[in-house]
């Protein structure tokens, strides 16, 4: 889910993955797995955010009442 939001935004702002490998300090081939699995730590997502000049939000939500923390 959070890696098609990436590919999303990375379209949209007109960067490939290996700028995002630079970005992370990895590889290509280390991004692509990263893709794959969507499985990204916090602090990537906020080099992510950074370099694509978004805001990363992070919340919980109550799926019972929409209440959000």
């Amino acid at each position: 889910m959070m890696s098609e939001k990436i590919k999303l935004i990375m379209v949209k702002r007109k960067i490939n993955s290996s700028e995002l490998a630079n970005v992370l300090e990895c590889t290509p081939q280390n991004v692509s797995r990263l893709f794959k699995k969507d499985n990204w730590t916090e602090e990537q997502l906020r080099k992510i955010a950074d370099r694509l000049n978004c805001e990363l939000e992070i919340n919980f939500r109550l799926k019972d009442t929409n209440e959000r923390f």
